[in-house]
């Protein structure tokens, strides 16, 4: 206690110097935590979405369907399988859909389209892209007109349709026919990923059904929601065992990029703090060998007098451990209400929205940093106060008191 009350009281003997320490340490943690909660709040915004959007928590397929979207390789007894799966522990919402490859024709333009035919009411449970469209474009079903369709904005410009015009969509039946209807459009959506939308389109079930002549009780996909995604690979080796006639795939196998983009980040985060903290680490040295060379004869007195060598060190020690942490106490306070601010407001970057969209990635993002993260920061600033500590405090340990006392 006596050697912690001395290092404290020896950190404010120059406090211009300690405070120009603390302001670079303090800076660096600022700028450092900051980045690394906007990049971690622009991956879980992306992973957050795909799974409201396009993805669910687990899939399940017939498993030849998903090779070429063939109209035939359904899974059967739907119904039954969804009241299952729904008693399930840990599933919140699951849902089921027809998809099928298909051309949307308007008398502008033809698109290639997957046609989703989907029961607007547990899409909604499981999926929440009725959320993405606002009351000036339609609506998500909501009406029982038949044969209704529900587009993008990116596809209505590239089709020049909008609400009430007519899309023809042509494929291929169950017994391998050509044949389409006409769908009106009822809604319009956009999401925060422009590839998505332009090659997705949304149809009733019941109307899709009838179209390609598929018998009641067949799908081709269920979707589950789960009140934990992190539980999906756990829950999809249960369900795979219960169906292992159907292909069961969690949210990391269908989408492997969301599960390198949880990993990656995790990476870069640390990384890029090891080479804040590196850098800052090379400055506390030069600060503290300053304070060693301006105060040799206090060192070698102190050493004349009988404080061994023991306690040098450790006093050097400890007086740039508590000159890390009071600047990184300065800098994860600052970084809180920041992150708290601008996770609240948003940063807004709309000049980018075209080229971040294409990517899959919002124009507005929403910084977001864990707690136990200011944890691990506290734990890797004391680790580079006592490595930046140690060159400094063997260089007091080889004062000679004789010769620091000399001149006194």
């Amino acid at each position: 206690m006596m050697l912690l009350k001395i290092a404290w009281r020896n950190i404010w003997r120059s406090k211009t110097r300690s405070a120009v320490v603390i302001f670079a340490i303090a800076s660096g943690l600022v700028g450092g935590l900051f980045a690394s909660a906007w990049m971690n709040g622009m991956a879980q915004q992306r992973v957050v979405n795909t799974f409201s959007i396009e993805t669910a928590h687990i899939q399940l397929h017939n498993p030849k369907f998903a090779e070429n979207f063939d109209v035939k390789k359904t899974i059967l007894s739907t119904e039954e399988k969804l009241k299952e799966i729904s008693k399930i522990e840990g599933v919140k919402a699951v849902t089921s859909r027809l998809i099928i490859s298909a051309m949307a024709a308007t008398a502008n333009k033809n698109m290639g389209v997957t046609v989703v035919g989907i029961h607007p009411k547990t899409e909604k449970e499981v999926f929440g892209l009725y959320k993405k469209i606002d009351t000036a474009n339609g609506n998500f079903f909501i009406s029982k007109k038949k044969n209704a369709i529900v587009i993008s904005k990116a596809l209505a410009k590239e089709l020049k349709v909008r609400l009430k015009s007519k899309i023809i969509l042509t494929f291929q039946d169950y017994n391998g026919e050509i044949t389409g209807a006409a769908f009106k459009v009822i809604g319009i959506f956009k999401t925060d990923n422009s590839p998505w939308d332009k090659s997705h389109v949304f149809v009733k079930d019941i109307d899709l059904r009838k179209v390609l002549e598929i018998t009641k009780g067949q799908s081709h996909e269920i979707d589950i929601l789960l009140n934990d995604y992190t539980q999906a690979s756990l829950i999809s080796s249960d369900i795979k065992n219960i169906y292992p006639e159907l292909l069961s795939e969690d949210w990391s196998e269908i989408q492997p990029y969301l599960s390198f983009i949880t990993e990656y980040m995790d990476i870069m985060m640390g990384v890029f703090m090891l080479i804040i903290l590196g850098a800052l680490g090379f400055g506390i040295v030069n600060t503290m060998l300053m304070v060693i060379l301006e105060r040799t004869k206090e060192l070698g007195m102190l050493m004349a007098i009988g404080m061994n060598k023991k306690r040098i060190f450790l006093m050097i020690m400890l007086e740039t451990i508590l000159l890390a942490l009071v600047g990184a106490f300065v800098g994860e306070i600052i970084s809180m209400f920041l992150i708290k601010y601008f996770g609240r407001v948003g940063i807004n970057i709309s000049s980018l929205a075209e080229g971040m969209e294409s990517v899959g990635y919002s124009a507005i993002s929403y910084p977001v940093l864990e707690p136990y993260r200011y944890i691990q920061i506290t734990i890797l600033v004391i680790l580079t106060g006592i490595i930046a500590s140690i060159y400094p405090a063997i260089k007091a340990l080889k004062l000679n008191p004789s010769e620091s006392i000399r001149t006194l």
